[in-house]
């Protein structure tokens, strides 16, 4: 069996002149790499202790792969995937990757820059996951705006702020599987305390 860093290589000299070409390597490292990349970040950081979830946001951005590290460490109950029309067909791939049954995932549509739909969405799902358990948010995905805004948001509503920090592969534009990095920021209270 191949470890992460030979299946690298495979994927890094797959052809992707042609749209075949292309789908094939998008294939296998969907297949093969990030689940293996996957294994590696769990087993590192699956040696702290975090709290249980029973829900957690993803904000979806171009690029699925990146939503993926942090529920599939934290395994929350259920997800809300926020992302924009574009990125909404990779909603699949992210529920695919997690094993989720469809009832565990649900998705709303949010224009870039919008923040104040991100803010309505956020509350009213929060609202609901609220009185079953507590909530997380992983910001990695999208904008420097919308990750930001939804952090303010997170810090309001008491729900833990995670983010993933990764080198891009710089052939293809994609996070380079294996430099993923945790970040769990903490409450604005936690550090200064009750400042107002």
């Amino acid at each position: 069996m191949l470890d992460l860093r030979e299946k690298l290589k495979v994927w890094n000299d797959l052809p992707q002149d042609t749209p075949e070409q292309q789908l094939w390597a998008d294939n296998y490292y969907a297949d093969e790499i990030l689940p293996r990349a996957q294994e590696n970040f769990c087993g590192h950081y699956g040696t702290k202790n975090y709290p249980k979830y029973y829900g957690m946001f993803l904000l979806l951005g171009d690029h699925w792969e990146w939503s993926v590290f942090t529920p599939a460490l934290l395994h929350p109950t259920n997800i809300h995937v926020i992302c924009n029309r574009e990125a909404s067909s990779q909603i699949r791939y992210i529920q695919e990757n997690l094993g989720l049954d469809d009832d565990a995932v649900v998705w709303t549509e949010v224009k870039d820059q919008d923040t104040a739909a991100l803010y309505r969405v956020m509350k009213k799902q929060h609202d609901i996951w609220d009185s079953m358990g507590r909530c997380a948010i992983d910001i990695t995905g999208r904008s420097r705006v919308m990750g930001a805004a939804a952090a303010m948001a997170a810090e309001r509503m008491n729900v833990d702020i995670y983010d993933i920090r990764a080198a891009r592969n710089a052939n293809w534009g994609r996070l380079q599987p294996g430099t993923e990095t945790l970040i769990r920021i903490p409450s604005v209270t936690s550090v200064l305390g009750d400042i107002f």
